[in-house]
Parts: structure tokens; sequence; C-alpha cells
């Protein structure tokens, strides 16, 4: 049997970085088994509506696709993915629920973990092989080592970014692709489409991270359809900050992580 539980509501998400805005607590649901003959039979005489009601219910009100339809960690809810986030709707279309269940035996949020789960199965492996490096920016620090490479998704505007650059300049015979996106609004993309035209852009690249003018007056008809394809690479391997790192083989470290994080993972790969 399920034991006592709260029903909380957490703040919204914002692309990029994650801000929580609040808990705020709805009910706290203890001894479900217990409830009573009154709580069993009100339920047993809603109304109750199909996998395909339910979702076009949510759709309307979350204004997204549904990904997943299955059954809730309560009786009488069902689990609903959108945009990678868990809500919950009862059978009868009445009530959609936004925010966590906690199971408070374990202290842990049933919702959080799915959410962690479902993220996990569903995103592809970054892999090396697989990606069309002329979008990149590549680095090279001292020689070519086998395995001793990062794909990185960076903002030029973004302050971990920079710090990560300077991580970076301690590290020896490393290789960096970094997939330059624009997650900080119309001003990185504007710098990013200078360094993109300009006449070097690895030059221009340390340029930016240095906080240093990019010349602007760069190569004429460059074209930037490769920033509008790393822009939905980033979409696909689900980078929700920048700086991101893979490895080659697809391990993921989030941040501006330190030199040590990055040797151990590369050792890893």
């Amino acid at each position: 049997m399920l034991g006592a539980l709260w029903l909380i509501r957490d703040g919204c998400d914002m692309p990029g970085m994650e801000r929580r805005e609040g808990l705020k607590r709805l009910a706290l649901l203890a001894g479900l088994g217990g409830a009573g003959p009154a709580l069993a039979q009100a339920v047993a005489t809603r109304p109750v509506r199909d996998e395909a009601a339910l979702t076009a219910i949510v759709e309307r009100l979350t204004g997204g696709k549904v990904q997943f339809f299955g059954a809730g960690p309560l009786p009488g809810l069902h689990e609903v993915i959108v945009k990678d986030k868990v809500f919950y709707i009862d059978a009868a279309g009445e009530h959609l629920i936004d925010g966590h269940i906690i199971d408070i035996a374990n202290r842990r949020s049933l919702t959080a973990q799915r959410q962690a789960e479902y993220v996990l199965a569903s995103t592809p492996t970054l892999r090396l092989a697989e990606l069309d490096l002329a979008d990149a920016i590549t680095i090279q620090r001292g020689k070519v080592v086998p395995g001793r490479v990062l794909v990185s998704f960076e903002d030029p505007r973004c302050g971990f970014c920079k710090r990560l650059h300077a991580t970076l300049k301690d590290a020896t015979d490393l290789t960096v692709h970094t997939f330059p996106i624009s997650y900080l609004g119309p001003e990185s993309r504007a710098l990013n489409e200078r360094i993109w035209c300009a006449p070097s852009r690895p030059i221009a690249w340390e340029a930016a991270m240095a906080d240093q003018e990019v010349p602007g007056n760069g190569v004429s008809g460059c074209g930037f359809e490769a920033l509008e394809r790393n822009m939905a690479l980033a979409e696909k391997f689900r980078v929700q900050g920048t700086p991101t790192l893979f490895t080659a083989e697809g391990q993921r470290l989030n941040g501006a992580v330190k030199l040590d994080v990055i040797e151990g993972a590369l050792k890893g790969a």
C-alpha cells in the first residue's frame, strides 16, 4: 500500500536554466487504503474519460504535445509527460496536477525520479563519429591524442563558459570541438554570427571567451545554417544550459566543472 504523500507545486523552467520559484503544499494524502467507503464511492461515481480525451485536455492546457501517457503513482491518477515534464491528470479530466508527489517515508520525489528516468531513456547517446564537426569550432591544445576529445555546447556570452575556457587552458593534449549556440538572447546570436564569419573562428571564439572585441569585418556570404543546426543539435541532446560537455563516448558534464573532473571523465572514455 502507498503511504502518506504530499502534493507540492514547483516553479517554472526557463530555457537554458532551471529556477525554483517556491513550493506550495496542496494536500496531504494519508492512509489511502483506509480512507473509507465514502471516498471510494465518490471516486467510483465520477465520469471516466478515455486516453484520447485526456490527452486532448492536457495538450490544450499545456500547449505542448503529450510524449507519454500511462498509469500514475496513485490510484485514479494518470501520468502524462509534456516537454519532458511530468504532469498528472485524474480519470475524469477535472484536475491537472503540475507538481511533485513526495514519498515521505523515503524522503524522495516520485515525480522527479520518474522525470529523470524518462529523460535518460529518451535522450540519444552523443557519438563523436556521428557529428558534423564542420559545424563546430575546433581548438587544439597540444598534440592530438586519441580519446582526449571534448564536445561542448557553449554560448559566447556565457560567464560559466568563459570560466571553463580559462580552466581548459591548463589542459594538455586536448581537442575541443565547440558547437556555438545562442541561449542568452539575440545579443548572443549576433555575436555568434560575427564569430562564425570571422577569418579565423578559433581566434574569434577565444577573443569572445576573453571578453575581447571580435572583429566585425568577416567573410562575406559565410551563411548561418550551421548555427541553426547547432541549436537543433543541442535540443536533440537535451542541452539545458551552457556550458554542457560530452566526452567522445557521450559522457555528459554539466557546467564549468573543474579540470580534475574533466580528466576523470576523459580517462573513462
